[in-house]
């Protein structure tokens, strides 16, 4: 983009209509039809809720909850999950990094229970980190169609993990094992990640509707504190039709999509340009 034409569209006001963030190799843009209040706050009051006999009522006013608000709830909590997870993935660099795939051994750890099974993957993390302080990474759960639960993850700065060679191959990649001595709750494959961006797409991909709702109240994620985080701008655009005509002729633009909420009536126009 060239700096008149930041000139001519931005504004940095109380109120927003792009948001601009910053990650290692592409900006993002987020150009929204409706503005938003810098600093804005949520209008509704938080709302809790109890469970009896499999339905939830408002602790307050013991009204049942209807099904349009329990779907709007695990909408925007995946929505808000995954952009997070995206947003750590993008900001930090992944090259020669390894990627992650664990499954529990039935016989030793009840792969259905997702606590447990997130309590192992944790001293799991936690044991690696002592041993590579430098250790960055993000796990992530994957409900199956069965009800196991199982984790992926992406990971850099490990060079003292005991790796061990499995013998096979996937796609052309070597697959390796992580040494029972590290982690002996069940089975384990490690890859090299070869790209960086599809590797942050793909972790993404795992947190779907069925794990927001199996999930409910718990984290949902692990990630180190050393990961870097994004730099976020929000500007008020005033010529709408520049800032597009500036998109259709840069050829930096790598990705264009219009969302649009039928709900709320906003519509959100996504823009990635390489750095």
């Amino acid at each position: 983009y060239a700096d008149e034409v930041f000139e001519a569209v931005f504004e940095t006001t109380k109120y927003y209509n792009l948001k601009h963030i910053s990650y290692s190799n592409h900006d993002e843009y987020r150009l929204y039809k409706i503005p938003f209040q810098t600093g804005q706050r949520r209008s509704s009051e938080h709302v809790e809720y109890e469970d009896v006999d499999g339905k939830q009522y408002n602790k307050k006013t013991k009204e049942e909850r209807t099904t349009e608000s329990i779907i709007h709830s695990e909408q925007t909590s995946l929505t808000r999950t995954k952009q997070k997870i995206y947003e750590y993935a993008f900001a930090n660099d992944w090259t020669n990094g390894l990627f992650f795939t664990i499954t529990f051994n039935p016989e030793l750890v009840d792969s259905f229970n997702y606590d447990e099974c997130y309590k192992r993957v944790y001293q799991f993390l936690k044991n690696v980190k002592r041993q590579n302080p430098e250790f960055k990474y993000i796990f992530v759960p994957e409900l199956h169609k069965s009800g196991r639960i199982h984790f992926h993850g992406i990971g850099t700065n490990c060079d003292k993990l005991e790796l061990k060679d499995s013998g096979k191959t996937k796609k052309g990649k070597k697959i390796y094992n992580i040494s029972s001595r590290t982690f002996k709750y069940g089975f384990t494959t490690v890859s090299k990640i070869e790209d960086t961006q599809k590797v942050s797409n793909y972790i993404t991909k795992y947190i779907t509707k069925e794990l927001i709702s199996a999930t409910k109240g718990k984290h949902r994620y692990l990630y180190s504190k050393n990961l870097e985080v994004p730099t976020i701008e929000n500007v008020m655009v005033h010529d709408k039709e520049l800032f597009m005509k500036s998109v259709e002729v840069n050829p930096k633009v790598s990705y264009q999509k219009k969302y649009v909420n039928e709900e709320t009536e906003q519509e959100i126009i996504y823009v990635h340009v390489k750095k």
